[in-house]
């Protein structure tokens, strides 16, 4: 979050100065509460101040369900499978970092030494970015990749029928 960086006068003038505190939106998930907008508009504050290369892995961790405890040697392998990682590097080191300056700046939560979670509202602030920013899902022939955790609607089986080049399927936590 912002408070693990030195902030300057200017940088909490343009923090408070930004658009970002008039943005208003319905919770992104399926509850019937709403995210308060200054709530997420801080949420989003963090997310935006986060590098590149974290804001796509914080996002990948919602295709988890709520409160669902991701052991990390999985998620570590799905993030190099969605070439979230970059090739030609220490994978290891590289993604157990990223799963720290994620702990560090308070997106995701520590469980163990060998798993993590997501907060529920960051949780739906990962969704909802994950719709702003990725659009939609879908399924073609050439489909080699597909994560469907804790689906319980019938029709989003039916996409995965004819696809022949899949490598990788999960299908935890779905009926």
């Amino acid at each position: 979050m912002i408070r693990t960086k030195k902030m300057r006068r200017e940088d909490w003038k343009s923090v408070v100065d930004s658009k970002i505190w008039e943005w208003k939106t319905p919770a992104a998930s399926s509850s019937s509460t709403e995210i308060g907008g200054d709530i997420l508009s801080g949420l989003m504050l963090s997310y935006d101040d986060l590098p590149y290369y974290l804001k796509s892995c914080f996002v990948y961790c919602s295709i988890y369900p709520k409160d669902y405890e991701i052991e990390r040697e999985t998620l570590i392998m799905q993030w190099v499978a969605h070439g979230l990682i970059e090739a030609g590097i220490d994978v290891k080191a590289t993604t157990n970092q990223y799963i720290e300056d994620l702990i560090r700046r308070c997106l995701i939560e520590e469980i163990d030494l060998k798993s993590i979670k997501l907060h529920d509202i960051l949780h739906d602030l990962a969704l909802y970015i994950g719709g702003r920013e990725y659009g939609h899902a879908s399924t073609t022939e050439h489909t080699c990749h597909l994560s469907l955790l804790g689906v319980h609607d019938a029709e989003a089986h039916k996409s995965i029928e004819y696809l022949s080049l899949v490598k990788y399927l999960d299908l935890s936590n779905s009926k």
